[in-house]
């Protein structure tokens, strides 16, 4: 690893620590488009989270039984995208 990558990766730490209630963050990025996408905690740190960042207000999504609450912000026509998804859950969800 040379010294560029090395200070990408510690970059990238160091605003992941800063960051209230996270467990992890990944970017998927191409040409036309980046995710950035960060696991929180909990439910509360979704809510933290996203007041943090200043994305939309928690929503609850659901699949296959499980439910877990998640904020999402789309920039310049959806090519810059930061979504913060909590735990899932399972039975019904609280809405």
């Amino acid at each position: 690893m040379n010294a560029q990558a090395h200070l990408l990766v510690a970059t990238l730490r160091a605003v992941v620590a800063g960051l209230p209630g996270d467990t992890a963050a990944s970017i998927h990025t191409s040409p036309r488009w980046t995710l950035v996408w960060i696991t929180a905690t909990s439910d509360e740190a979704v809510s933290s989270l996203g007041a943090a960042l200043g994305l939309g207000a928690p929503e609850i999504r659901g699949a296959a039984g499980r439910w877990w609450f998640r904020a999402t912000a789309e920039r310049n026509q959806g090519a810059l995208r930061v979504e913060v998804t909590g735990p899932h859950h399972t039975g019904v969800s609280p809405r």
